[in-house]
C-alpha cells in the first residue's frame, strides 16, 4: 500500500517540480539535477533501503536517498551503515482527502491570485509582494503538493492555510480526490490542523559527496 502511494506522490512531484524519472538497478530516480542533488532515490519498499543506500553510497555525484517507512529507527541504521549521512530525519508523508479540506479566505490587506501552467501556483500578496505561495500539481485523482513557503515577515498569520486551502480547492475543480504530500517538521503542526494525516514516517539521505 505505501508503495503504491509513493509512486503516486512521485508523479505529482515532477509533474510540480518539472523533473523527470527513470527506474535504475530497479529503483525510482528521480533526475533533480542540481547542484547539491544530481538524483533523488526514491524506495517504495524500505525493505530495500541497505541495498539502495549502498549504491547511493557508491555514486561520485550528490545523490538523496528518500525512504518513507515506519521504522525509522531501522531504517537510519541502515542508511548509517552504508555510509550516508541522515539530512532530514524526522519528515512525515502525508494525505488527506481534499473534498473535506478547510477552505480560508486572506486576511486585510492581502490578496490571493491563482495561477494554472498547467501545474496550480497560488500566491498570497501584499502591496504587490509575495508574501506566501505554494504549487499543487493534479495527476489524475491525486494532488500532489509542493514548496509551500510562508516569508518571514508574514509569519502566524493563517497565510500557510489560505494557500493550501486555496490549492485543495482549486485541485478538486480538476478533479483530485486525494492530496499527498512530503512535509518537513515545521510544516507537519499546520498540515494537521487542516486534517492531514500521516501515512508513514520519512527519512531523507545523502551521500557524503561535495558539490562541485
Amino acid at each position: 500500500m505505501i508503495g503504491e502511494l509513493v509512486e503516486r506522490w512521485h508523479r505529482g512531484w515532477i509533474a510540480a517540480d518539472g523533473l523527470t524519472s527513470r527506474y535504475r538497478d530497479g529503483y525510482l530516480v528521480v533526475d533533480v539535477n542540481r547542484s547539491r542533488r544530481k538524483y533523488e532515490w526514491i524506495a517504495t519498499d524500505d525493505a530495500e533501503t541497505a541495498a539502495m543506500a549502498r549504491i547511493v553510497a557508491a555514486t561520485e555525484e550528490p545523490n538523496w536517498l528518500s525512504v518513507p517507512t515506519h521504522s525509522p529507527l531501522k531504517v537510519t541504521a541502515e542508511i548509517e551503515a552504508a555510509g550516508l549521512i541522515v539530512a532530514r530525519p524526522d519528515e512525515t508523508f502525508m494525505r488527506c482527502a481534499l473534498a473535506e479540506h478547510p477552505h480560508f479566505d486572506a486576511p486585510a490587506g492581502y490578496a490571493v491570485e491563482v495561477t494554472r501552467n498547467p501545474v496550480i501556483g497560488v500566491r498570497v500578496l501584499k502591496d504587490g509582494e509575495q508574501a506566501a505561495s505554494g504549487l499543487m500539481a493534479v495527476v489524475g485523482e491525486d494532488a500532489v503538493a509542493h514548496r509551500i513557503e510562508t516569508a518571514d515577515a508574514h509569519r502566524r498569520r493563517g497565510l500557510g492555510s489560505v494557500v493550501m486551502g486555496t490549492l485543495a480547492h482549486e485541485a478538486v475543480k480538476d478533479g483530485a480526490k486525494t492530496g499527498l504530500l512530503f512535509s518537513s517538521t515545521d510544516g507537519v503542526h499546520l498540515y494537521r490542523k487542516l486534517g492531514w494525516e500521516k501515512i508513514s514516517d520519512l527519512v531523507v539521505a545523502r551521500n557524503d559527496v561535495t558539490p562541485g
